[in-house]
């Protein structure tokens, strides 16, 4: 199927004013509530009730004043499913009136695959959409999204998305089912769909990565060599690398893939960010890694012993410490994209 041309990182930097790609930024996320119309196998979530009461618009509102007094460029909408959101036109349409450049939507992509829908987020200045896809095939994702249709659902969405101005970008979440899949995913998001921003997301060890261990748990070791085959590939094929696209990744486990994660150190452009609950409890994206997150003895002897947060607790559980050592320096680093340094 041929698909009408996605937006890149450089038509996003004409068409809306973004700044040039590797420019810091400051970025909030709301959290606007907890409800989801999918059931992912690996969702950290998936055994909390699923409907639940959304955070009110005027408190939404109220946030983005805040963020914008404190010079936040970029809001980032997620739940729960962001998409189930009724007052999500609204919010978004303030957010561009309020003075934000990017409004971005986190969502699992099942309700854009109505082009009237998509077409209402463009008109309230939704800019930049990430959808979860996890896998290359309708049985790969279907299957840890446990929706059927869901991959059919993706696509629909992308072609929509494009069709309508809005950019589009991936979340991988990598579990034993599809860590495999990576090299050809990087073919699929990167050549065939031409999509210039996703990210490889190591799931974190709670919900259902425990509910389901003996079918989605896998080692940093084993997933670790199919991503660099992914990243050679996409640097091969000129597959651009707009920002950070490796999370729960920690330098020790691939050191030369340091400059392409997200989330582990408390210098990172991501520690800035707001998360907003639906229980209008506000508080940094870093203040999480305490709960999921510990040194081991090892990270004593690390360079990075005083930035990094460690390692997911859940996953030293199931599978013991011994592929964290410490790095003695700072790694050199592959250049994969001259994009991104």
């Amino acid at each position: 199927m041929k698909h009408t041309r996605a937006l890149t990182i450089f038509d996003a930097v004409k068409r809306f004013g973004w700044p040039e790609p590797g420019s810091k930024i400051i970025s909030r996320e709301i959290l606007l509530g907890e409800s989801c119309n999918a059931r992912c196998l690996f969702c950290c979530a998936r055994n909390l009730i699923q409907n639940t009461e959304w955070l009110p618009a005027e408190t939404v509102i109220g946030k983005l004043r805040k963020a914008i007094e404190e010079d936040a460029w970029l809001i980032t909408f997620s739940g729960g499913e962001a998409s189930l959101y009724p007052d999500m036109n609204y919010v978004a349409h303030e957010a561009k009136k309020i003075g934000f450049k990017s409004v971005q939507v986190l969502t699992n992509g099942l309700k854009l695959s109505d082009i009237d829908f998509v077409r209402g987020w463009a008109d309230a200045g939704i800019d930049e959409v990430k959808i979860s896809l996890h896998g290359i095939d309708p049985w790969t994702h279907d299957y840890l999204m446990d929706i059927p249709g869901a991959f059919a659902n993706s696509m629909a969405a992308v072609e929509n998305l494009n069709r309508c101005g809005i950019k589009a970008s991936f979340n991988f979440a990598v579990t034993r089912v599809n860590y495999k899949q990576m090299p050809l995913f990087a073919k699929l998001a990167g050549v065939d769909l031409g999509v210039t921003g996703f990210c490889f997301m190591f799931s974190f060890y709670s919900g259902g990565m425990l509910e389901y261990a003996d079918r989605l748990n896998v080692s940093y070791t084993e997933a670790v060599p199919y991503l660099r085959t992914a990243l050679r590939y996409m640097k091969i094929h000129g597959v651009v690398i707009e920002s950070k696209m490796l999370s729960n990744f920690v330098p020790c486990v691939a050191p030369e893939l340091m400059n392409l994660m997200s989330d582990w150190r408390n210098t990172s452009v991501e520690s800035s960010s707001e998360l907003t609950t639906s229980a209008d409890m506000t508080r940094r994206m870093s203040d999480n890694y305490p709960e999921r997150k510990m040194k081991l003895p090892s990270c004593a002897g690390c360079v990075f012993r005083g930035s990094c947060y460690g390692v997911d607790k859940g996953y030293v559980a199931i599978h013991g410490a011994g592929e964290f050592r410490p790095l003695k320096a700072v790694p050199s680093v592959f250049p994969y994209s001259t994009l991104y340094p």
